[in-house]
């Protein structure tokens, strides 16, 4: 929008145009007042032209460009006269709720969603995004106005300034900066999850706001009704909050399968998906060079098990350097691990056999403390002796032995994990507790939430708290660009406000305890078979891809690259850091420098794999 006249039309088709993939099915341009809204369709609800966007609501006050999915606009729509309604899409829904309840509408509203409504009585523009940022959205303020998009890379071909953050090179080091509002790009911020921002039409600052953060889940009054409940009571309670989110996820007019590892959290949710849709088709990836990163051979055992086809992909050294420009330009930023190239690929067969959907198990890590490693230092004192041994020794097995040095190795941890049982570890000070990305206020927050429990206990579920608002921003942009890369859309159960709100209020020991990820295995075990539903961690797509690479790749492409030009890094010390043996942190400077060259220069993915690789 630009104040006070019509933004171009020129740059509000580069805009279009730049969103093409991520909306094939229909796209729109409506110039109203001061505001342009430029809307790119991904047609899976309502599929039909009543659901063209941008949409204006009959009364004439609201304009919406919609993102997304409300699971629940049916129930929402039927307080509303039914022959108000053009069609049945959840974007009519959405229009008609924010016109009768301005932003309080999205206090009601599951799923996932952004969306920028214009509101003419109010002379305004808000812009709003879902309480966990499955959906993303960004700002940008250039030619006179301030600028909106689903993706930065959008903005950047519109006009905006194509400068990286000071601070870049060392986030990019750290795989870090997918959360909080500032971007790598210095004209470019985000709306933060679970956040809002008003623009006014005639003057003034922009003005930003929360209407959700995670602790506002809490509630000690059902947490203390839940502690009163048997492990099988609690069990059969996370089994029915998780079944209507799957099934209520599966809203579509098109079809819809699941992403498989053959890990416990997407196995779960194509189980409950299979209830409602037994034709449902799945897909998976498998390593097969790497038996460390194989998970073929247990997705597999889940899809039989089920009675469903599945869809598998090889992830091959040459297979996967085909998909890593694509995935790297379309991630927005430089990746953080080799995953977003497995992902995007798994979308392309997706949506070559059809498949316009992929429901996903990202969050269950976040909710019930998947990550061993990162949270055993909190859990661990708050464990029983034999529920550390468990634990330990399941983390050891995860491991999976590659060599004989493996084996070795393999073994010296089973030792150690026998003799860490036996004592257990200095609960963390307050002072040590890890920072999530948003900051001190989110761990205050959390802290503040849990005090009702012991102290220990306390800052235990106040560091599980604030990882939903830091490991899942990576994940969940992850998730939304590489699928999207090949228009499909992702869907996220573990994220419905009934299970998060449920899960973050059961008794602690049930969510870690006795093994990891506790209950969510009691849940699965009633629906799967033992060997998936007590299947130790195995980060199946997050394996070392530098080595890969490198194989193929042309030096100079780094040395005489954009990447030293952008940070003034000189070639000395570029070679320092690529004689690491972190082979992650290769393949993060690798592609940064393919961020460098896509995003910064505007350089299209056929002349950067043209560079990139030795012909």
């Amino acid at each position: 929008m630009e104040l006070g006249a019509s933004p171009p039309l020129d740059r509000l088709r580069v805009l279009r145009d730049a969103l093409g993939h991520r909306g094939p099915d229909d796209s729109g341009i409506e110039v109203v007042d001061s505001v342009g809204l430029v809307h790119t369709r991904l047609a899976i609800v309502d599929i039909g032209p009543s659901s063209h966007q941008p949409m204006r609501h009959p009364a004439g006050r609201f304009w919406l460009a919609y993102n997304g999915e409300v699971y629940n606009h049916m129930e929402l729509r039927s307080e509303f006269d039914q022959n108000s309604f053009a069609g049945h899409s959840d974007t009519e829904t959405v229009l008609w709720a924010l016109e009768r309840s301005g932003l309080d509408a999205v206090r009601r509203f599951s799923g996932q969603f952004a969306f920028a409504a214009l509101d003419l009585e109010q002379r305004r523009l808000l812009l709003c995004r879902d309480r966990y940022g499955i959906k993303p959205l960004y700002l940008a303020s250039f030619a006179g106005g301030t600028w909106f998009a689903s993706e930065p890379a959008a903005l950047v071909k519109a006009g905006a300034p194509a400068r990286p953050v000071n601070a870049a090179i060392g986030a990019i080091v750290m795989g870090s900066r997918y959360g909080g509002r500032q971007t790598l790009v210095e004209s470019i911020t985000r709306i933060g999850p679970g956040a809002w921002a008003s623009v006014p039409l005639d003057g003034g600052s922009i003005t930003t706001d929360r209407w959700f953060s995670p602790a506002q889940d809490v509630d000690s009054d059902l947490a203390e009704q839940l502690a009163r409940c048997s492990r099988r009571e609690l069990a059969s309670t996370l089994r029915a909050a998780l079944r209507s989110a799957v099934h209520g996820s599966l809203m579509s007019d098109v079809q819809v399968g699941t992403l498989l590892s053959g890990g416990v959290d997407s196995s779960l949710i194509t189980a409950l998906a299979v209830e409602a849709e037994p034709g449902l088709v799945a897909f998976a990836a498998n390593h097969s060079g790497d038996r460390a990163y194989a998970e073929g051979a247990a997705a597999r055992r889940v899809a039989a098990r089920l009675g469903i086809e599945l869809e598998m992909i090889d992830v091959t050294p040459q297979s996967w350097r085909r998909g890593f420009v694509a995935a790297t330009a379309h991630f927005g930023s430089p990746l953080t691990n080799a995953s977003a190239v497995t992902v995007a690929q798994l979308a392309k067969r997706a949506r070559d056999a059809g498949v316009k959907v992929l429901l996903t198990g990202e969050g269950a890590d976040e909710l019930f403390g998947g990550y061993g490693s990162l949270h055993a230092e909190s859990f661990q004192p708050l464990l029983p002796r034999h529920h550390r041994l468990l634990q330990n020794v399941e983390r050891a097995l995860g491991e999976q032995p590659r060599s004989l040095q493996d084996w070795t190795a393999g073994l010296g941890d089973l030792w150690r994990a026998i003799t860490e049982a036996i004592n257990p570890p200095t609960p963390p000070s307050w002072a040590t507790l890890s920072m999530p990305a948003g900051g001190p206020d989110v761990m205050y927050e959390a802290l503040l939430g849990y005090m009702h429990h012991p102290p220990d206990v306390c800052r235990a579920e106040a560091g599980l708290l604030s990882r939903m608002d830091y490991t899942l921003c990576w994940l969940l942009n992850r998730t939304d660009k590489n699928l999207m890369q090949w228009s499909v859309e992702g869907r996220v159960p573990f994220l419905e406000p009934e299970v998060v709100r449920l899960v973050v209020n059961l008794p602690l020991a049930t969510r870690i305890g006795p093994w990891s990820k506790g209950i969510l295995r009691d849940v699965a075990r009633s629906m799967l078979p033992p060997s998936i539903a007590y299947r130790p961690k195995v980060a199946g797509m997050d394996f070392d891809a530098g080595e890969w690479i490198e194989q193929g790749a042309d030096p100079a492409f780094l040395a005489d690259g954009l990447l030293r030009e952008s940070f003034g890094i000189s070639k000395a010390e570029l070679e320092r850091v690529m004689a690491t043996d972190d082979g992650r942190l290769r393949m993060r400077i690798w592609s940064a420098e393919v961020w460098c060259r896509s995003e910064l220069a505007g350089h299209p993915i056929e002349q950067i794999e043209h560079a990139l690789w030795r012909q």
